[in-house]
């Protein structure tokens, strides 16, 4: 059976509008896939510098920002060897030898800032994402053990008093003893010691060292006020190597101290003598913070340089499908072979007529129905003869072309093919009617 165009279901519109979400949300879930954790949320109320928390370090990144600098974070190893300044934020669960291996793999590549936990939180729940409630500054002092394969270091609180530094390590039995405390925790100052460690920053009352430099044989004089100005050619001193700061007291530069104005310059001064030559960004680790991702086909395909290549896959992609669209239009259905109603009857009889090669019947068949119709047009009783019936509808006037009821009806019965019996049928139906309606 022949085939027909079927009225297309769907406007053309709703068909791109289709394709077009159907096409953007499998790239989306591609980059979904090869982003891995890189979107989830980082604000998670610890101490890193994607978090907005109190002990957070967001306010250190809008800061720079302000100041011109570009800053990003690092979920990745390939994010953490580039030449900027690397801020890293262990957690007091950190791996000391993955530490001692970032650090290592960056002695040539760029300076590093370590900042020490200090303070052991609670998430408030039912609050604004991210927000905690500071408990005790206890982390400070089990700090050092994440330095443990870099230098060998002891820290110690400072501006506490002696009867409540006991206090801080205490479960507090009431609220009143809890308000005390922790109003004397805000008042603490960390500092650190240690044998391989250089004071950059001293306590105004203690002289301890609240940040320090490793002394790993490089030669840095904006950090070591004992440097001399010029690089020395000593064999022990390391040319082109950077620093390793260790910010003792997170105070310095999380959320919760950069509310202070002179705590703000400070943290900028300590960036600035820590950059040593470096890049000209900085970079947030968040991989000692459980919210790395890891490197896939997927992730490096939407990064430079095969960024370029996925585009072109995507553009070209697109172009296919809409050369497809255009070229093979609405769909085609196959013909029924029974239709439906009067003209799906009428047709299939036509049909029928012809290929049993009967066509020349339809003539005189034709001519006969159109004399029925005739005489009750023209109200004759139904028992009338048939030549009477001829005979007063002969006294019918003829057509506008001149032609009678006689010779249009010797017309439709001398026709034998199909264009003669056409033409015969639709010169007498015209006189019936014109003449009867």
């Amino acid at each position: 059976m022949a085939a027909e165009t079927s009225p297309n279901p769907f406007a053309r519109g709703a068909v791109l509008l289709m394709f077009a979400i159907g096409f953007a949300a499998f790239i989306a879930l591609l980059y979904a896939l090869g982003a891995g954790g890189a979107l989830r949320s980082a604000n998670n109320g610890q101490a890193h510098g994607a978090s907005s928390s109190l002990v957070g370090y967001s306010a250190l990144a809008h800061l720079l920002e302000k100041t011109g600098t570009r800053v990003s974070y690092g979920r990745n190893p390939a994010a953490l060897s580039q030449q900027d300044l690397l801020i890293v934020t262990p957690q007091l669960g950190s791996d000391p030898e993955e530490l001692q291996a970032m650090v290592e793999q960056r002695a040539f590549t760029g300076p590093t800032i370590i900042i020490l936990p200090k303070w052991q939180v609670t998430p408030l729940q039912g609050l604004e994402q991210g927000w905690v409630q500071l408990e005790s500054p206890y982390l400070a002092l089990q700090a050092p053990q994440i330095l443990s394969r870099l230098v060998t270091a002891k820290t110690r609180l400072e501006g506490v008093d002696n009867r409540f530094a006991s206090m801080l390590f205490e479960q507090p039995e009431n609220a009143d003893q809890k308000k005390a405390m922790l109003k004397q925790a805000l008042k603490s100052r960390v500092t650190i010691s240690g044998d391989r460690l250089t004071t950059v920053l001293a306590d105004s009352r203690t002289g301890a060292a609240r940040v320090a430099l490793i002394q790993d044989g490089g030669w840095y004089p904006s950090l070591d006020p004992d440097a001399p100005d010029e690089a020395p050619q000593a064999p022990g001193v390391q040319q082109g190597r950077y620093p390793v700061v260790i910010v003792a007291d997170a105070d310095l530069m999380n959320n919760l101290g950069l509310a202070n104005r002179k705590t703000a310059e400070l943290a900028l001064n300590i960036i600035d003598s820590a950059w040593s030559g470096g890049g000209e960004g900085v970079v947030f680790d968040l991989t000692q913070n459980g919210l790395g991702a890891s490197e896939n086909l997927l992730s490096v395909a939407f990064r430079p340089p095969f960024v370029g290549a996925v585009a072109s896959l995507v553009l070209a992609a697109i172009a296919f499908a809409w050369m497809a669209f255009f070229r093979f239009g609405p769909p085609l259905s196959e013909e029924r072979p029974f239709g439906f109603g009067k003209s799906a009857l009428v047709k299939g009889s036509a049909g029928l007529v012809r290929r049993l090669g009967r066509e020349h019947l339809i003539g005189p068949a034709y001519a006969d129905l159109l004399r029925d119709r005739a005489a009750r047009a023209l109200g004759l009783p139904p028992s009338l003869p048939v030549d009477e019936i001829d005979a007063r509808l002969a006294l019918v006037p003829a057509d506008e072309s001149g032609r009678s009821y006689d010779a249009l009806l010797n017309d439709m019965r001398s026709a034998r093919d199909r264009p003669a019996i056409a033409a015969a049928a639709r010169a007498l139906h015209g006189w019936k009617k014109e003449r009867m309606g």
